[in-house]
């Protein structure tokens, strides 16, 4: 009897650490390509969510807008728009959500500042990053998305990040 668990649980480890050794290549290889950000002008930078997204098709993850410290503003954000000094943008909910669509500015110094939670503020920076800033990523008549933003700015070396706050996996 101690044999046969002794062969079960020899069998258990071995499979365990094959699995291991065999996954290790290929989280490697995720974060290569998945571990990248590109790091904006006014602080904040777009990454993706995850290394591997479980709720997408092909494991392949979303690209997120993030604050400095690494919490996500939006997921699809559509239109966005970068300026030296704000991040400006339509967030659209996730499929199988109830949360709604919300316009923001977000800025190194407010924060994530809504629409409809603070239209005054919302405004003002709006305005203020309309007439101070160049467009960056893309031109103010072309309506782009955070995968469209992130493609076209990681291709630059100055916004090219070197650590991201990318989680493993989600799903």
């Amino acid at each position: 009897m101690i044999t046969l668990l002794r062969a079960i649980v020899v069998t258990l480890c071995t499979l365990a650490i094959l699995s291991v050794l065999g996954l290790t290549p290929l989280v490697f290889l995720y974060s290569l390509k998945f571990g990248r950000c590109v790091k904006l002008p006014n602080g904040s930078e777009l990454s993706y969510e995850a290394f591997v997204d479980f709720g997408n098709s092909y494991l392949i993850p979303d690209v997120v807008l993030r604050d400095p410290d690494g919490a996500i503003i939006g997921k699809e954000i559509w239109p966005i728009r970068v300026t030296r000094i704000a991040t400006l943008g339509t967030a659209w909910p996730e499929h199988s959500s109830s949360k709604s669509d919300f316009s923001f500015v977000w800025t190194a110094e407010t924060g994530l500042v809504k629409q409809e939670e603070n239209p005054s503020l919302y405004a003002e920076l709006r305005t203020t990053a309309n007439l101070t800033s160049n467009y960056i990523g893309a031109p103010v008549d072309l309506h782009v998305n955070t995968l469209w933003m992130f493609k076209r700015l990681s291709e630059d070396k100055q916004y090219v990040g070197r650590s991201c706050a990318t989680r493993y996996f989600t799903f």
